[in-house]
């Protein structure tokens, strides 16, 4: 592969997001890359102009896509890949769904804020020494890493202290009364027993909400309510307000200092905006802002300057061959990014024209099943070519902006012999989830039989893998008390 199709290769899997910086490192690796708003100085050549003398003629004018071999072609890019992107996508959406408080914007980190709060108090030189192992051992969603005992050894090991684990679970108690609550916990349980009880209240439901806690949390975890019930002798009611307030805690104490604080908010930047009117749909690539490049004419005219002197200096030809290679590596750039353009919009048309319905509606249930290897049909380039297009790139529409990779799907025959997508089987389930009755949710033998009758002959296992990729816990987990 020649260097120039390695570079459309590689240009070709830059979103939107990182297009715009890749062109201004490009830019400052090359002098003789331009921007043509950089200034009159910088002012693209007159057409009339004579092209800049080569080292080779016969190389120019490359077409790309004629020329284009990929010998990944079928290794790294098989037909399958379709629903392993796609569980990954949901996986990492799956990790940050819920913020249970707002991030605390400070200088001072997670740790020194304890550590401040920590040395306020009265205490002895072993009580310091033993805090201060306890605070390093919290993790930034705030609970203790390690088991007391451990800690002891560490103490006796690294600071010669030799104390025990019930010393060490005494000045353990200190450190957990400091802000936020609930901070220095060895399990969830016991983070949500600090908190509640740390508020001090006369509240019925805060009352409740601790007896559950501390008394029956492996059946409220379990979601056996029935079982709460009969243990603690309390209404409907009463638990429905007790789980209310213990959902308002904050499973992860130390997130509102961790979280956010050091991290950039990451914004989606649309790669293909699809648009609707009379005339029906149309889309736009998103590249308005990007630098227009083009070679720079100081150097274009110094190029023809020196190539005309009969007998140039040893400098001179040096000067030549920098400007000529650099001339060279800056069209190659250039028509990369035309090739690029070009790719990306032949692609994307290919997408728009087959999930015309989707594009028209919103409606998942009109959603075409869709591989690699039907765009690269229609479009002529390879698969790894729409692969490399469709990877990290964002299309936003009139109903929201998301991921164009999550159009592909496999399909799926129904009883009547029609072929229909799986995202549209993984409509009907999220529907039927939405709509179940929270006092008795849908098993995944429930699910599959409303499936089954629907006409979508899957099996139990396949219900459970779709559920799963789209977050929906078992049907024990989404048991919810109804007044």
């Amino acid at each position: 592969m020649t260097p120039q199709q390695l570079m459309l290769l590689k240009m070709l899997q830059v979103p939107a997001a990182m297009m715009e910086q890749t062109i201004k490192q490009e830019v400052e690796k090359n002098p003789l890359l331009e921007d043509e708003h950089c200034g009159d100085e910088s002012a693209p050549a007159e057409d009339n102009e004579e092209p800049l003398p080569t080292a080779n003629a016969e190389e120019e004018d490359v077409d790309f896509e004629d020329r284009e071999i990929d010998p990944f072609a079928e290794a790294d890019y098989g037909q399958d890949d379709e629903d392993d992107y796609r569980y990954r996508e949901y996986q990492e959406h799956d990790r940050n769904v819920e913020e249970r408080e707002v991030p605390i914007t400070s200088d001072v980190s997670f740790l020194e804020h304890l550590q401040k709060q920590f040395n306020l108090k009265r205490l002895t030189h072993e009580e310091t020494i033993i805090g201060n192992e306890l605070i390093g051992s919290i993790d930034d969603a705030g609970y203790l890493g390690r088991d007391v005992g451990l800690v002891a050894n560490d103490l006796a090991f690294k600071q010669n202290l030799d104390v025990s684990p019930k010393e060490v679970e005494r000045v353990l108690k200190m450190v957990q009364t400091l802000d936020p609550a609930g901070v220095g916990a060895r399990n969830l349980q016991e983070c949500l027993s600090l908190q509640l009880h740390r508020a001090n209240d006369d509240d019925p439901a805060t009352l409740t909400a601790t007896q559950i806690v501390d008394r029956c949390f492996n059946a409220f975890s379990k979601r056996h309510y029935d079982s709460i019930l009969s243990r603690l002798n309390i209404t409907d009611d009463q638990l429905h307000d007790a789980i209310e307030r213990i959902k308002r805690l904050n499973p992860k104490p130390g997130s509102a200092y961790t979280e956010g604080g050091d991290e950039t908010v990451a914004y989606v930047i649309p790669d293909f905006i699809v648009s609707r009117d009379e005339n029906g749909l149309s889309f736009t690539l998103n590249d308005d802002h990007m630098p227009q490049l083009h070679v720079s004419r100081y150097y274009s005219d110094m190029l023809r300057q020196l190539s005309a002197v009969k007998n140039p200096s040893r400098s001179d030809r040096e000067t030549i061959q920098f400007i000529r290679s650099k001339a060279e590596s800056a069209q190659w750039f250039i028509d990369v990014l035309d090739q690029r353009r070009q790719t990306l919009q032949n692609t994307m048309g290919a997408i728009l024209e087959y999930q015309q319905p989707y594009f028209t509606t919103g409606n998942t249930t009109d959603l075409r099943p869709m591989k690699l290897q039907d765009i690269a049909s229609a479009t002529n380039y390879d698969i790894s070519t729409i692969s490399r297009v469709v990877n990290q790139k964002y299309v936003q529409t009139a109903f929201g902006t998301f991921l164009l990779k999550d159009l592909f799907s496999k399909a799926l025959t129904t009883d009547e012999g029609d072929s229909v997508s799986t995202d549209a089987i993984k409509h009907y389930l999220q529907e039927a989830v939405d709509n179940e009755d929270k006092r008795h949710p849908l098993t995944d033998e429930m699910l599959t039989k409303l499936l089954n009758e629907k006409g979508y002959p899957v099996a139990r296992r396949t219900v459970a893998k779709y559920r799963e990729l789209l977050g929906i816990p078992v049907g024990r987990m989404r048991k919810e008390l109804r007044r």
